[in-house]
């Protein structure tokens, strides 16, 4: 099994994970966005964008429609690609574009992968816990 409708930039995540519970999700993108966690290793401007993009689309849904039951704050998307003079903002446009065909498990499971990769034992702990 693998991402077979996402991106090409998000095919190298991990495609046989078991199923990410909303619990660890949550609690590993508290260790993410901890800057206190120290990380087994810094991760590179691919990884962090990849890192926003599954975030995006695990916690608020697609970016562009047609959008799932779930989504919130559909009315509050950008109308329109950023241009390219807004390096960061385009970036993470962009990001979350590349999971747009990823299912919230799928982008959990992902977003679970690059952080135990970058962020390491954390990580690991939560999910044996």
């Amino acid at each position: 099994i693998g991402f077979t409708r996402a991106h090409p930039k998000t095919q190298n995540l991990h495609p046989t994970m078991t199923e990410v519970t909303k619990e660890q999700f949550d609690a590993i993108a508290a260790v993410v966005g901890d800057k206190g966690t120290k990380p087994k290793r810094a991760a590179s401007y691919s990884e962090r964008s990849q890192i926003y993009g599954l975030y995006k689309r695990a916690t608020v849904g697609k970016l562009l429609a047609p959008f799932d039951d779930d989504d919130v704050d559909t009315d509050k998307r950008p109308a329109s690609r950023p241009g390219m003079l807004m390096v960061e903002s385009r970036a993470k446009y962009d990001a979350w574009q590349a999971c747009q065909n990823m299912t919230k498990q799928e982008a959990m499971s992902g977003y679970v992968k690059l952080a135990e990769n970058t962020v390491g034992q954390p990580v690991t702990d939560i999910l044996q816990a």
